[in-house]
């Protein structure tokens, strides 16, 4: 659906003490009973479609389908997204019981009153981010990778099986205690870490004054700031991704892209805001995915569920080619998920666009504003320019909860994604090792009959 006034029939209607008031924002079955559903077709959908019409009677989802080997990959991607649900959903306010969370909160308190409020070059600022970068690589260095060895035991206990949930109590007791919980402290601070590497490539999304803001100080006879970055609002953003939750870390984006501090940002502002949430945790799930494909070999059996034997690498020729080979598809897969999901299959661009045009916007009264602006150049000319209203944080909370849910669970998002790809490249290998199967067998009929033919 193209963005704008929703049409009347999408319009909604609600009612305020006992009187129907009349809204602007559809919800999302407005959206879809009027036509505009997001990706309403997928390759990927039709081929899942395909996929489990194709299941026999005993199988109820595409993981009874997979073969012990394509198991181990969907438990990877069953831990590791078990990991992410509790980054996205999971905000730490008692940071005193972490140890490394609390130094890292005590050491941005302490830089923060040795730096200027505002920097506003940009090869010290790159520097400054490095060297909190190198703060964050020592305090990764005392969190163990070896904690995601046990990735594939994560998993969440509601998808257990009942009867062997009460078997499993100890068991998960020990993975939450333990490795379950390194895991995630690993994956805070490299989220973290991938912040800070976003905010150093990130100096002119941050710093650059929208012409919108330009017009408008030229109407007030403003001076338009210089290029700076709130350093304040940086530390926040990047402690935000160390133990926030996806809406603390979008309300620190926010704040960090509110540069004149009134709440208000321009369209491509609250762009930027998506842009630079969902960047970093596409960066930590790939680093991350990488760390445990190199912690814990993916084609050799899970040990049982408990035990404390670490499987170790193959031996042999073949089974360590095997081994290469397949980390590496797996590990192209996983890199193409991440890119691919938020723009092909969220469409964030086109809800982006959407959000803005249904959202209220009480600026300006959600109305284009002509003004008469006079240039600065030496014809001494007036031009008539339209600034479009801007939109505040609950303006945009109360259409993204509804259009744009993906953003509070990113995370999650992509291992969804991710799961998905893996269902259909079994499918596709299972329906070609079948048609290898039939083809051979026709072959072999075919032989029979041609040698029987000549024979008699």
């Amino acid at each position: 659906m193209s963005p704008g006034r929703p049409n009347p029939s999408t319009t909604t209607t609600a009612s305020v003490d006992g009187v129907q008031v009349k809204s602007r924002i559809p919800t999302a079955q407005d959206v879809t009973t009027s036509g505009g559903v997001w990706a309403p077709t997928s390759a990927k959908r039709d081929k899942l479609g395909e996929l489990k019409v194709a299941l026999t009677e005993d199988q109820t989802t595409l993981d009874d389908a997979a073969i012990p080997e394509e198991k181990l990959d969907l438990y990877l991607a069953d831990g590791l997204k078990l990991i992410a649900q509790t980054i996205d959903k999971i905000s730490i306010q008692d940071i005193e019981s972490l140890k490394d969370l609390r130094e890292f909160s005590e050491w941005l308190v302490h830089e923060q009153t040795r730096q200027p409020e505002i920097i506003y070059d940009e090869s010290q600022f790159v520097a400054h981010m490095d060297f909190v970068s190198d703060k964050i690589i020592s305090i990764l260095a005392g969190i163990p990778v070896e904690s995601l060895q046990e990735v594939r035991d994560f998993f969440d206990p509601t998808d257990a099986i009942p009867e062997e949930v009460p078997k499993l109590v100890d068991t998960l007791a020990r993975l939450q205690d333990s490795s379950f919980e390194e895991a995630t402290l690993r994956f805070r601070f490299l989220l973290a870490q991938a912040a800070v590497d976003h905010c150093k490539v990130s100096w002119k999304t941050l710093t650059t004054v929208s012409d919108a803001d330009v017009d408008r100080a030229a109407v007030r006879g403003d001076v338009v700031p210089p290029q700076g970055v709130s350093i304040a609002n940086v530390y926040q953003f990047i402690f935000q991704h160390a133990s926030g939750s996806c809406s603390d870390r979008v309300d620190a984006a926010w704040t960090l892209m509110d540069r004149d501090g009134d709440g208000l940002l321009d369209e491509s502002e609250m762009n930027h805001v998506a842009f630079l949430c969902v960047t970093p945790i596409q960066g930590t799930l790939n680093k991350i995915f990488q760390e445990a494909l190199d912690a814990s070999p993916v084609r050799v059996p899970l040990p049982e569920l408990g035990s404390s034997v670490i499987p170790h690498p193959p031996l042999g020729f073949r089974a360590r080619r095997k081994e290469k080979k397949t980390k590496k598809i797996l590990l192209k897969l996983f890199t193409n998920s991440t890119k691919n999901h938020f723009i092909d299959e969220v469409e964030i661009n086109h809800r982006l666009r959407c959000i803005y045009a249904w959202a209220e916007k009480e600026h300006q009264e959600n109305k284009l504003d002509s003004v008469l602006v006079e240039d600065e150049g030496w014809t001494g000319r007036k031009r008539y320019v339209e600034l479009s209203p801007k939109i505040s944080l609950s303006e945009f909370r109360e259409v993204q909860q509804e259009h744009f849910t993906h953003l509070d669970r990113m995370g999650t998002e992509i291992m969804n994604s991710f799961r998905e790809d893996l269902w259909v490249q079994q499918g596709k290998r299972r329906q070609r090792n079948e048609l290898i199967r039939d083809s051979l067998a026709f072959l072999v009929v075919v032989s029979i009959a041609d040698y029987l033919i000549l024979a008699y």
